[in-house]
């Protein structure tokens, strides 16, 4: 767990601490200070460095008040083996008379790609008294140089075709002259409709842009904004729209100082389970006006003095030319295997991989680490994380398979150039190295190439870190990540053109599930749905267990508040549609939650459910760097003590390989 309750924030110190006591309760106080947490690049028995020379460090348990570290020794050697003889094959440093305990450089070997290093430290106080050696610790070296990988970049690399919005019109206010030259400033715009409660609705979907730019409201509520004429944003209002009469509003403005071109467009489609789905689009209904008037946004508003809007053309007319439906990035995870066989036994094993934009690796049926959402991000195209695991258990004489899930990530932009230029910098791909070391001294690899298999018809349909993770799970591929496995309906992968970046190690934590947290409550709504509440505002997802009939699908929506009606409240949100669908595939229970998305969300919408959802048919997972705290702090004052437990859940909730502005809406960027 990254947040124990302990008032030592580390068990090795808390040990150190009785061990010295016990020492001196019995009048055998020789030692003044234990050398205890040894880190490597400032991490804990990291894996896959790629520091040639790596920075070792460790913390100071003492006895007395006044101790201090006086010198060290550290000795680091290729084998566990070797230490316990307090030999040194790769680095002896000798006796350092020294206080530094961070930062001390490895100074032996050169040390080789995917090397196996362990260490130990013992320490000397000023009074020359030595210390014990400290426990062993470990790093492992990652791929040291390009040439190092052996491996080619493979996925599928495909044209994904663009889609364009039709069925509406250009429209503005009413301005005398030329519909390209239109006065500058902001114009207002209303447009009413109904949805009736004849049967539920599955889908609403608005899609909006303006030429300079717009604020969209809907009752009187900001939802988002768009700048730029040539690609939409796509809103999802499913969530938000109950049977009534609603009202869009938008607040449109032509930028510069003289006449140029303006235009504002819209079309909402609201399906339902039955019947045609209702439309609503930029044309003469919509009413206008140049002049702002008190609560112009909501329903209620007199509009009777504004005017019709002028429909400057159908969509495609020039200055615009086609309008991109920019937001729409749905893409199933691609699932990759390759089968090898091992004729030898097995030393030692370590893979090292790349997938991007997020990946999952298996090994004999196994997930070999975890890490969630991973690897970190980055900032593509500069630079790409890898990840490099011991995989000795896994790795077995006779025919083994390496499976990967690649999801999108970032790499794939979830949201084009919406929010804040999020491009695309290419499709999911794989580089990966698997090392196997023989007992025989001899060394051989498996490499991601043309010889993997490749599908795109799992069960995660689509996959994107604001919008969500859809999972059906009748498109299960059964046990694809064994040997033996009936591949034959899979392609092959194709060695596709290798991303711009420099490939390094992750030098970071990588991101779990830190924490499981059951609801508080569940209740239901008129609507049929059911809301839980997990008491606590977390950043990561749900796990769902269900049972029930094959097509079934179950939709989990997910919020930070409710409206006083008990339902979510959305709005601030903004574009993110927040929501993870789940088809079950029958025939039993199934336990489900996803792998590439994340969402920042105290209460959760189930809708879909098959019957009434017992308070134990989700669980919170709480998603985030397994950072370790340094300490803990508890006063006599309440009101301080939750100010400081709201701070650490701040900073849980705004770490995402990156420091984050908000983990629940459409922005979740690192402006820090």
């Amino acid at each position: 767990m990254a947040f124990p309750g302990t008032s030592l924030p580390w068990p090795g110190l808390r040990a150190a601490a009785c061990r010295l006591f016990v020492s001196l309760l019995v009048g055998e106080a020789t030692v003044a200070a234990i050398p205890q947490r040894l880190r490597c690049e400032h991490r804990i028995d990291p894996q896959g460095i790629d520091t040639e020379a790596p920075r070792l460090g460790w913390m100071v348990a003492a006895a007395e008040p006044a101790s201090r570290q006086a010198a060290y020794r550290v000795l680091v050697a290729s084998s566990p083996d070797l230490l316990a003889r307090d030999e040194a094959d790769l680095w002896d440093s000798g006796r350092v008379e020294s206080a530094d305990t961070i930062d001390i450089r490895y100074a032996g070997g050169p040390l080789a790609t995917h090397a196996a290093c362990f260490w130990k430290v013992r320490l000397w106080d000023q009074r020359g008294r030595a210390s014990p050696w400290s426990n062993v610790a470990r790093w492992s070296m990652g791929v040291l140089a390009p040439g190092d990988w052996k491996a080619a970049w493979i996925g599928l690399d495909e044209e994904i075709p663009k889609q364009f919005l039709a069925d509406t019109n250009w429209i503005w206010f009413p301005d005398p002259g030329m519909t390209d030259a239109l006065p500058p400033g902001p114009r207002f715009f209303r447009r009413a409709f109904r949805v009736t409660d004849d049967h539920p609705i599955t889908n609403a979907v608005l899609r909006i842009t303006a030429d300079d730019a717009c604020t969209i409201f809907l009752d009187g509520r900001e939802i988002g904004s768009r700048s730029g004429g040539h690609a939409t944003k796509e809103m999802d209002l499913t969530h938000r729209l109950t049977p009534g009469l609603h009202l869009l509003a938008v607040r449109a403005e032509n930028r510069g100082e003289t006449p140029n071109p303006a235009g504002l467009i819209a079309r909402l489609q609201v399906d339902f389970a039955a019947g045609p789905p209702l439309v609503v689009r930029a044309d003469e209904s919509w009413r206008t006006s140049k002049i702002e008037s008190p609560d112009w946004q909501t329903v209620d508003f007199d509009d009777t003095n504004w005017q019709p809007a002028r429909v400057l053309g159908p969509v495609g007319i020039a200055p615009w030319g086609k309008v991109q439906r920019a937001e729409g990035r749905r893409l199933p995870a691609r699932h990759l295997r390759r089968e090898f066989a091992v004729s030898r036994p097995i030393r030692r094993a370590i893979v090292s991989w790349c997938g991007q934009g997020l990946s999952e690796v298996r090994l004999n049926g196994r997930k070999v680490n975890d890490h969630v959402l991973s690897p970190a991000l980055a900032e593509y195209p500069q630079r790409l994380w890898y990840v490099t695991e011991d995989v000795t258990d896994l790795v077995r004489e006779g025919q083994n398979c390496l499976g990967v899930i690649l999801g999108n990530g970032r790499f794939f932009a979830p949201r084009s150039q919406v929010y804040a230029n999020m491009p695309t910098y290419g499709l999911p791909k794989l580089l990966l190295h698997l090392r196997l070391e023989h007992a025989d001294g001899t060394v051989s690899v498996v490499t991601s190439d043309d010889a993997w298999q490749l599908t795109r018809d799992g069960p995660i349909r689509a996959n994107n870190e604001f919008d969500g993770e859809e999972y059906d799970a009748r498109r299960l591929q059964g046990d694809w990540s064994q040997s033996g496995y009936d591949a034959s309906g899979w392609e092959a992968a194709r060695i596709v053109a290798a991303p711009a970046g420099t490939l390094s190690a992750q030098p970071i934590e990588p991101i779990r599930i830190v924490e499981r947290i059951r609801p508080r409550s569940v209740t239901s709504l008129p609507s049929g749905g059911h809301v839980f509440d997990l008491g606590q505002n977390v950043q990561g997802w749900c796990r769902l267990r269900a049972a029930g009939p094959a097509g079934t699908q179950i939709t989990l929506r997910h919020a930070e508040r409710l409206r006083p009606d008990g339902s979510l409240d959305l709005a601030n949100l903004r574009g993110a549609r927040a929501t993870d669908r789940y088809t079950l595939a029958g025939g039993g229970a199934d336990s489900w939650e996803p792998r590439f998305t994340a969402h920042g969300f105290r209460y959760v919408e189930v809708s879909g459910f098959p019957g009434k959802p017992p308070i134990d048919a989700i669980e919170g997972c709480v998603v985030h760097d397994d950072l370790r705290p340094t300490g803990t702090i508890e006063t006599s004052n309440d009101t301080l003590n939750r100010i400081y437990r709201n701070a650490v859940w701040g900073f849980r909730g705004n770490y995402r390989s990156i420091p984050t502005d908000c983990p629940q809406r459409d922005e979740r960027q690192a402006w820090l």
